[in-house]
């Protein structure tokens, strides 16, 4: 099991849906995430009604679970970009593949990766 599913289901999932709204990524509620998780970082300007839509659809423990999530992540990446951490090469190696096809080397900040 990874993250508490099957393989089949795992198998199921659409990682281009985490960057892309256009796109169903299989996790359920995953249109509610992807929404509060874009207002959470500044990418669009409804954080009040994206987390009441999370509220209503998952609950409140849900709210705070991804808020804390959100918050760990933006903490992690601070630190790393700060410290100049880079990328292993096998870890560059290994996620070559899907970091192209989700493009994620675009991001701004994999100056801070890459070296």
């Amino acid at each position: 099991m990874l993250l508490g599913r099957s393989s089949e289901e795992h198998s199921a999932l659409n990682l281009n849906g985490t960057v892309r709204n256009d796109i169903d990524s299989g996790v359920e509620h995953g249109d509610v995430l992807l929404r509060y998780a874009d207002a959470a970082v500044g990418h669009t300007p409804d954080l009040a009604s994206s987390r009441e839509a999370l509220n209503s659809s998952m609950g409140p423990d849900a709210v705070v679970d991804c808020a804390a999530t959100i918050a760990n992540f933006q903490r992690m990446v601070r630190i790393a970009d700060g410290c100049g951490i880079p990328l292993d090469s096998f870890s560059r190696q290994e996620s070559a593949k899907w970091r192209d096809d989700l493009g994620i080397d675009g991001f701004r900040s994999r100056g801070n990766t890459f070296g």
